[in-house]
């Protein structure tokens, strides 16, 4: 890609961070009574004015002194981050407002964290990398210790809080070592001579960090007490923008990896949508941890769909189906056979539609849950959509999404994801990948058959404020008409010239 100027890729970001910055000022200065009417909105806007600049920015492929970088995939990825960030400001309205919460630094907080998700996105530098993950985490962390005076949350708190600092500590001790071993910060420098194995340990910790931040077996263990421990309007943003912004960063990072290891180290950033020549040389080397990713992938699908089974929590049952969501992820990341082409396209086209219906779901499920969202359950959930027929609808659509059944942006995702695999020649596990997804949709289907049957309930009025319907109204048409341009994000980009790799 070649070099653009700041202004043009940093664009949205800076708008994200403008908004952030605020609604935290306008804070201090607004009464208890119009903060819930007023920083939503005020947040909102700047939201809006970065996914107008990101579209307009779609095309214009370039890298900020390789720190940075900006291509179609990674402008669609930042889009769905605004959109879950636009989607959670309405859910928060609403429950917070009902809720009668004191404060309105959950806006900001909010915002804060799709801009550290979207620096993820964008960066192809450790440096970058980690500052994007620090700023996300650090808000989400405030975010799922929102209800103080809940046991859960704080629990759910801490363990998150202790769990990611520690991983944490383990992506930044990896990052030293890749930089031990190429000299440089960033994604894709050749190697020093003898310096393999010391490569071969960076990237691992690096690994190994990233995948606590998604989800996959086995570093999933804090996802069901921080899922069930914050409100669900948070559990949906979290689940939304930290699955998009880490397999964002593991996917570059893994493209420039395969790059460096088949002996042709880019000059320049590769795009997120690039197709990397893998050599004998790459293969040879590569064939260990492609299995380790196939066989954790094939892990966290079995455990988060039989898990997710015997859930009543909606929340729960979210966090255990996003470790399963984080293992269909995982399995574009099997090596090809019988072709020279590694690519990541079927998996940013699967977290563009993951992101945005897990968002959604969550919001338009906190909207009919009761106060404290203490009516999560199927019990509480039971008839609710034929209480409040506008959030029942929606909220269907993006389950059905989610659980992969047309014709929705998710099961067109989960389509690309398994025909990737049969194209580089693993059908069998394209296979036992497609049975698990049948599983997978009984408990979402559950939960929607639950939604529209049952004892109706009218205990719990929960009438649609404007921010939070057309958010969750948008995102429904856009579950939906996703489908139609799959291309979009299908289009491999030109490689990028090589360096001499050693």
């Amino acid at each position: 890609m070649p070099s653009v100027d700041l202004f043009p890729l940093l664009t949205p970001f800076v708008l994200v961070c403008v908004g952030g910055l605020v609604c935290l000022g306008f804070e201090a200065f607004l009464a208890r009574s119009t903060k819930h009417a007023v920083l939503p909105w005020l947040g909102a806007l700047f939201l809006i004015a970065a996914g107008i600049a990101q579209v307009a920015g779609l095309g214009h492929d370039g890298h900020l002194h390789g720190m940075l970088a900006s291509d179609t995939a990674r402008g669609w990825l930042s889009l769905t981050i605004i959109a879950a960030a636009l989607i959670g400001l309405g859910g928060l309205q609403q429950s917070l407002s009902r809720d009668d919460y004191p404060g309105g630094e959950p806006y900001a907080l909010t915002i804060f964290a799709a801009a550290g998700a979207v620096l993820m996105v964008l960066a192809v530098d450790t440096i970058a990398l980690f500052i994007g993950m620090e700023l996300a985490s650090l808000s989400i962390y405030a975010l799922v210790g929102l209800r103080r005076h809940r046991r859960e949350s704080n629990e759910a708190l801490f363990k998150y809080f202790a769990m990611g600092a520690i991983f944490s500590a383990l992506f930044l001790y990896g990052a030293a070592l890749v930089y031990g071993a190429s000299g440089t910060t960033h994604f894709g420098g050749a190697l020093v001579e003898g310096r393999k194995p010391l490569f071969w340990l960076g990237q691992t910790l690096m690994t190994i960090g990233l995948l606590f931040k998604v989800g996959a077996v086995p570093f999933h263990f804090w996802s069901p007490d921080a899922y069930t421990g914050a409100p669900s309007v948070v559990t949906g943003f979290m689940g939304a923008v930290i699955k998009v912004g880490g397999f964002a960063a593991l996917g570059a990072l893994w493209l420039n990896a395969v790059a460096v290891l088949s002996g042709n180290a880019p000059v320049a950033p590769l795009a997120l949508n690039a197709a990397v020549t893998v050599t004998a040389l790459g293969e040879d080397t590569l064939t260990r941890f492609h299995l380790v990713f196939l066989v954790l992938a094939l892990l966290s699908i079995v455990l988060g769909n039989f898990a997710a089974l015997r859930q009543t929590s909606a929340r729960r049952l979210i966090a255990y189906s996003s470790v399963a969501h984080a293992g269909y992820m995982l399995l574009a990341f099997a090596l090809p056979q019988g072709t020279n082409q590694f690519q990541l396209t079927s998996l940013w086209y699967y977290a563009v539609g993951y992101g945005l219906c897990t968002a959604g779901a969550l919001s338009a499920l906190a909207a009919i849950s009761g106060k404290d969202d203490a009516g999560d359950d199927l019990n509480g959930l039971s008839g609710q959509g034929r209480a409040h027929p506008f959030y029942g609808l929606v909220a269907t659509v993006f389950l059905v999404s989610i659980a992969g059944i047309p014709p929705t942006v998710g099961f067109l995702g989960k389509f690309l994801v398994f025909q990737d695999l049969i194209q580089k020649g693993k059908w069998p596990i394209a296979l036992f990948a497609m049975v698990m997804a049948v599983v997978g949709a009984a408990y979402y289907l559950r939960l929607v058959i639950t939604l529209w049957s049952g004892s109706r309930s009218d205990e719990r009025r929960a009438p649609v404020r404007a921010l939070n319907g057309w958010t969750l109204a948008a995102a429904a048409l856009a579950a939906i008409a996703l489908i139609a341009i799959p291309n979009a994000l299908a289009a491999r980009a030109p490689l990028a010239p090589v360096a001499a790799g050693k």
